[in-house]
């Protein structure tokens, strides 16, 4: 797997007896994440990490120190910062009981990097010790990683992602696995073992709110992109979602699903080259979106001038795109937490699963072009979404001067 890059959610409190120090903190949790991630998976730069902590790049570059020490991490010039071996043994703390398994597919994307990162940080809060395994299919590999987990005594184990194309060999992993398993999304015939409850899955996408902000904005037509996968089931809500309501509304619904590669997107560009001026887009995610971005960088369109675009997921990348991508961010921590529980009840025999999907809040920055528009009475027309500026500057310029400001004595 290529150099997987991780964002980090914000870390979860969990009380301890002794008062810790912020890098101890920062390194403790990093080491947990370190044993939930391939050798050679790629750690975010210090300053994305500094803004996941909420210090300085100081602090993370101490916390990062012991681990370039006992090399658990490598440091390439030019490159970034990679696990290099497993941080310590993975044996129970003297005060967990209960240990679980996450099982990673190696095609797993940017959202299943930020769930997984999530349950690195549960797991420390909820005093779960956690075991990993990377694996390329749900057949004989899955089923054999799942026996190593059992042998090593964890009681349950969890799936934070899936390819969706998947579907049919998770359904029979989960039937054939020795221990019981948490899924990140519903599977038919598997729907007691998602963390949410089906009806709940995917209830608030923040879809019909992101239409309404574009009306808001003055925009008429509002397209729609995301990949031509048939069976993903967030991408059937979100267009059920966008069909309905621009049905509803009288609007134009130009849709763009796309394949993977340079070529399908390229495509789109040139199709809706036309409607410059005159076309907001919602995307499926931020990868989606990003693409899309550069498709119409190479025939000399730019957001929000020539258009403009939303993202989902707020994945890294979608700070540092040029410009910074406007996207949607729910909450990992909670699908971390709920998978957890989910895996613990299931262990004892018992379903335990999230009945509400939380609010959604989007994080205006520069692609959408309304960052002069939002106001306490703007943000008030929406009841799914909660709307605010992403007030961290993430260009390069303010980055040197907020470090230099850091360093001053």
């Amino acid at each position: 797997m290529s150099d997987p890059a991780i964002s980090f959610p914000a870390p979860l409190r969990a009380g301890t007896k002794i008062r810790q120090l912020k890098h101890q903190r920062v390194e403790a949790e990093l080491r947990q994440l370190a044993r939930t991630l391939p050798i050679g998976a790629k750690l975010p730069a210090e300053r994305d990490l500094a803004i996941a902590y909420k210090c300085n790049f100081l602090t993370v570059r101490k916390a990062l120190k012991q681990m370039v020490y006992d090399g658990t991490i490598v440091r390439r010039v030019g490159s970034g910062t990679f696990i290099a071996r497993e941080s310590g043994a993975q044996t129970p703390s003297e005060t967990a009981e209960r240990q679980l398994g996450i099982m990673v597919h190696q095609e797993s994307n940017a959202y299943a990097y930020r769930v997984l990162q999530a349950i690195a940080h549960c797991g420390m809060a909820q005093n779960v010790n956690l075991r990993s395994g990377w694996v390329a299919d749900f057949n004989g590999e899955a089923l054999a990683q799942a026996r190593q987990f059992k042998a090593d005594g964890c009681v349950a184990l969890t799936l934070p992602w899936f390819p969706h194309d998947r579907v049919d060999e998770v359904r029979e992993f989960v039937r054939r696995c020795p221990l019981p398993v948490s899924l990140a999304m519903p599977v038919p015939g598997l729907e007691k073992n998602c963390f949410i409850e089906p009806g709940a899955f995917g209830s608030n996408l923040g879809t019909e709110d992101i239409c309404r902000y574009y009306q808001a904005l003055g925009q008429e037509r509002i397209a729609l992109i995301g990949p031509d996968s048939r069976g993903d089931v967030f991408l059937q809500k979100i267009l059920t979602a966008y069909v309905c309501y621009t049905s509803r509304n009288n609007l134009p619904s130009p849709c763009g699903l796309v394949g993977p590669g340079a070529q399908a997107m390229d495509q789109l560009a040139e199709r809706w080259k036309a409607c410059k001026g005159d076309l907001a887009i919602i995307s499926y995610d931020d990868e989606h979106a990003l693409r899309f971005i550069t498709a119409m960088h190479k025939i000399g369109l730019s957001a929000p001038d020539d258009y403009r675009i939303i993202g989902f997921n707020d994945t890294e990348a979608s700070r540092y795109s040029d410009p910074p991508l406007t996207t949607v961010r729910q909450s990992y921590d909670y699908v971390g937490l709920w998978l957890l529980k989910s895996a613990l009840a299931l262990a004892e025999g018992r379903v335990c699963q999230a009945t509400k999907s939380p609010r959604l809040e989007m994080l205006v920055r520069s692609t959408c072009g309304g960052r002069e528009q939002i106001t306490d009475e703007f943000k008030s027309q929406f009841q799914g979404l909660s709307i605010s500026l992403d007030e961290n500057d993430h260009s390069p310029e303010q980055f040197a001067k907020n470090i230099d400001s850091e360093v001053r004595p």
